[in-house]
């Protein structure tokens, strides 16, 4: 026997009376979330995707929002990343952005009423790989003293390299003498070096003079960095930037360096009767050496300092300004300040990920390789 929809709605009228429910509740349970259908992901770049869907219900009150979801991980929901495309019902197209290259992402369509928020079906996209990069400087720490006869060696081999190739960036660490800064020997330990000379490139390996390996090491990096230093009264006003090419999971640190030119000083030399050595007949010690590149103040923590993970990922940039100050004009010109970005943890941490410096007056900006 069928029962008139008369009867039905009467009946369910005196169940909602006798058990006093309010017209807000009365409302949920005649109401339901809407029906979302997801259409395909297309005009996939390395960093977005076009996208879309179709609320087809309404499930009984106002489609207040829609759009899609996304994540890396599956089932995305509106509490990961999403687009809002109006609302009501019909159709709808969607633009994602902020996305990181050649990284598969998961993506659903969405719509939300008073109700509650509904899904639709699931797919997943992969991104372009990134074609930005940037030219390579290598960084190389030369571990150093004026009381080390055998650094003339490491000096000559530094001194070499600048004559062939000029795609490193070069920082003199100096070791109980009198150009020390004090946090030299917590870098120099730190990597477990015991003696010097030591030459560390881009902190990863030790280097020995061969011109090659540097070479090597200056493939085309995913990121890069811009640096601007001006020099007013007595103090300098840097502004370093750094560029992305993809993210980085385990984080990035900047460290910027000041550097300083021209410090006179006599430099140990066993190499004086050593006729096959760039020192030979120099004297021991050379007298009056002039010593450059020599670190004397940073503007970061002497291991760098982590940059916000927000500001890190394809084609974002990062800008930080810092100012040395008490510093003596006539200096202005034997000054230079280095910025370098290094690995905050995994496998590769600490090791160099680009490097630059420039001198008083100088503006640098991103080298980005064609």
């Amino acid at each position: 026997m069928k029962i008139s929809g008369i009867v039905v709605a009467a009946s369910v009228a005196v169940l909602l009376f006798a058990f006093g429910c309010t017209k807000s509740e009365q409302a949920q349970l005649t109401n339901s979330v809407p029906a979302v259908e997801s259409h395909s992901i297309s005009n996939i770049t390395a960093t977005t995707a076009s996208g879309g869907g179709y609320v087809s219900r309404d499930g009984g009150s106002a489609v207040t929002a829609r759009g899609l979801c996304w994540s890396t991980a599956q089932q995305p929901k509106v509490s990961d990343s999403k687009s809002v495309d109006g609302s009501g019902m019909g159709s709808f197209t969607s633009t994602i952005t902020g996305l990181n290259p050649g990284t598969t992402y998961y993506v659903r369509a969405y719509a939300t009423n008073s109700t509650g928020t509904s899904y639709g079906s699931q797919s997943s996209f992969s991104t372009a790989a990134s074609n930005l990069k940037f030219e390579k400087n290598v960084l190389v720490e030369q571990y150093t003293g004026t009381w080390c006869g055998y650094c003339t060696r490491a000096i000559a081999q530094i001194d070499n390299l600048h004559n062939v190739n000029q795609k490193f960036v070069h920082i003199a660490l100096h070791l109980s003498d009198a150009m020390t800064f004090s946090q030299n020997s917590s870098l120099f330990s730190s990597f477990g070096f015991t003696g010097v000379p030591t030459v560390h490139a881009d902190r990863a390996s030790t280097w020995n003079g061969n011109v090659t390996a540097i070479v090597d090491m200056q493939i085309p990096a995913d990121a890069g960095l811009a640096i601007n230093v001006v020099g007013s009264g007595t103090s300098v006003s840097v502004t370093a930037q750094a560029k992305f090419a993809k993210s980085f999971p385990d984080g990035v640190k900047m460290s910027v360096y000041m550097l300083e030119d021209g410090i006179v000083a006599n430099q140990t030399n066993y190499y004086n009767t050593d006729p096959s050595h760039a020192f030979y007949g120099k004297g021991n010690p050379v007298p009056n050496f002039i010593h450059n590149n020599v670190l004397t103040k940073i503007g970061t923590d002497m291991f760098g300092d982590l940059i916000p993970a927000a500001e890190v990922g394809a084609g974002k940039v990062y800008s930080r300004s810092f100012t040395f100050s008490n510093i003596s004009a006539d200096k202005f010109s034997k000054l230079k300040v280095v910025a370098f970005l290094t690995h905050n943890s995994g496998s590769k941490q600490k090791q160099v990920i680009n490097a630059v410096a420039a001198s008083v007056g100088q503006n640098k900006g991103f080298v980005e390789l064609p």
